[in-house]
């Protein structure tokens, strides 16, 4: 029997009672729990978070060691790409607030739409 979807009184659609259910072992494929069964682990973020702080320093360590021969004076300072990345990165994430302003239409662009559905009556 094929049950037609209730509807609240405003005609929109409900959802039924579904308990959430979780990708387990018992639902999971094998090739998937092999390859990706340890992002669900609870240490997973440190790990992460360890390997990036660990790394950082070793290019820290290795910019001071290194014997550069660059054209430009100011590229030979140590740290300096790091700073000339990070100004680049960071002037390229805030000209997206100035720019959503310019290009972002207004709230009510498309002005008020009737949206309940032809087969629910209407409010009045």
């Amino acid at each position: 029997m094929n049950q037609p979807p209730e509807r609240d009184s405003s005609g929109r659609f409900v959802k039924p009672e579904v308990e959430p259910t979780l990708p387990g072992d018992e639902t999971m494929h094998p090739l998937s729990r092999a390859l990706f069964g340890w992002v669900g682990s609870p240490r997973t973020p440190m790990i992460i978070l360890i390997a990036v702080l660990v790394t950082c320093i070793a290019l820290i360590l290795l910019d001071f060691g290194l014997d550069r021969h660059e054209k430009v004076d100011m590229a030979n300072a140590n740290g300096f790409y790091a700073l000339w990345g990070f100004a680049a990165f960071g002037l390229a994430v805030l000209s997206g607030w100035p720019l959503g302003k310019l290009l972002r239409r207004d709230e009510d662009y498309y002005g008020e739409a009737e949206t309940t559905p032809d087969d629910v009556e209407r409010k009045s």
